[in-house]
């Protein structure tokens, strides 16, 4: 009998000893990823046509009147902020959307989501050039909803299961319809053309503390959204059957995550343009180092998407200096040759 007891121990003290390491080693991603988003804003912040010392960075973030700490304060942390909040929201929209769609190239960029509320903002912006501010934010709202549903109807999500690389071509033919669509609004107005060319880049170079005070209260809303749906979205991820057997409104989970991806992706369109290859690439990094399990998953993606966003910016510094070019130019270097290589898996998977 006590020979059985043991038997019947062991596996549950190996599984217990399994969930601990496998906590430690997630506190262990975490604390290194946050370190190196920590690095890099302090970076950030130090980088500019005048380097300031990270002390003097440190000291500006609670104190101080020096031109120096001025500087800090009003012109380097609105872009370093802002790129942190993009970062975060464009990272968890693309995990986000990849559950809902079960389609692991999904991302608001590839599915036309980014793109839809860019031609809105830029037909409203060029021809109604006193719409700016929040008002662009609900305008981008609109553009995203509407891109995203066209998308789903073009892919004929309704008519059944649809393939992830049928759902992706959709999302290309309406990003590319949508971004030639921009391009005709700014050749019929030349004098908005340069202004429009660079923000459709993507990027934050012109970042202020009005850009930051748009989108922060759209980024809590949606992340904190996004955070409660981290179990639903593990029982979507075993398949609609069984999440259906286990009690989950599978079409409300869907539903509530889209408004979830049109609010986070929304919002940092407005304010920093289209950064592609960011939702795309974030939720497999992150997958790959903890796991798939969602309320591991989003927190990270807010994490590493914030660091890789503002490592992005940096780097654009310093391809072409003394000039600088959008961030979004850096991230599409990055993400181009990882999307290739995920459709290439995606296509000898099926």
């Amino acid at each position: 009998m006590t020979a059985r007891v043991e038997q019947v121990g062991k596996p549950a003290a190996t599984a217990e000893v399994g969930r601990r390491l496998k906590r430690r080693h997630v506190a262990a991603v975490a604390v290194i990823v946050f370190g190196i988003l920590v690095i890099g804003v302090l970076w950030a912040l130090s980088l500019g046509s005048q380097p300031i010392p990270w002390s003097t960075v440190l000291r500006s973030l609670f104190a101080g009147d020096s031109p120096e700490e001025a500087i800090v304060r009003v012109v380097r942390m609105p872009r370093v902020l802002l790129a942190v909040l993009v970062g975060a929201n464009l990272a968890v929209s693309g995990a986000l959307m990849q559950g809902i769609t079960t389609n692991p190239l999904a991302a608001p960029d590839i599915m036309g989501v980014n793109s839809g509320a860019a031609v809105v903002v830029v037909a409203a912006t060029t021809m109604v050039p006193s719409l700016l501010g929040a008002p662009s934010v609900v305008l981008a709202f609109v553009g995203a909803a509407a891109a995203g549903i066209a998308v789903m109807v073009l892919a004929g999500m309704g008519a059944g299961r649809v393939s992830p690389v049928r759902l992706t071509l959709a999302g290309v033919t309406a990003s590319t319809l949508l971004v030639s669509l921009t391009q005709v609004l700014v050749i019929f107005h030349e004098n908005d053309a340069q202004r429009v060319l660079f923000w459709l880049v993507g990027g934050v170079n012109f970042a202020n503390w009005d850009s930051v005070r748009t989108v922060l209260p759209w980024t809590v809303l949606g992340l904190a959204a996004a955070m409660a749906m981290a179990r639903a979205m593990n029982l979507l991820a075993l398949g609609e059957d069984m999440a259906r057997g286990l009690g989950q409104n599978v079409e409300r989970t869907r539903a509530i995550g889209a408004g979830v991806v049109i609010v986070l992706s929304g919002a940092s369109v407005a304010v920093a343009g289209p950064i592609a290859f960011v939702g795309l690439i974030v939720p497999h990094i992150v997958r790959r180092f903890v796991g798939s399990s969602y309320a591991m998953v989003l927190p990270l993606c807010v994490v590493l998407g914030a660091a890789l966003t503002v490592f992005a910016d940096i780097a654009s510094r310093f391809i072409n200096p003394p000039y600088e070019v959008p961030s979004g130019v850096v991230s599409a270097l990055i993400g181009a040759p990882i999307f290739i290589y995920l459709a290439r898996r995606q296509k000898a998977a099926l």
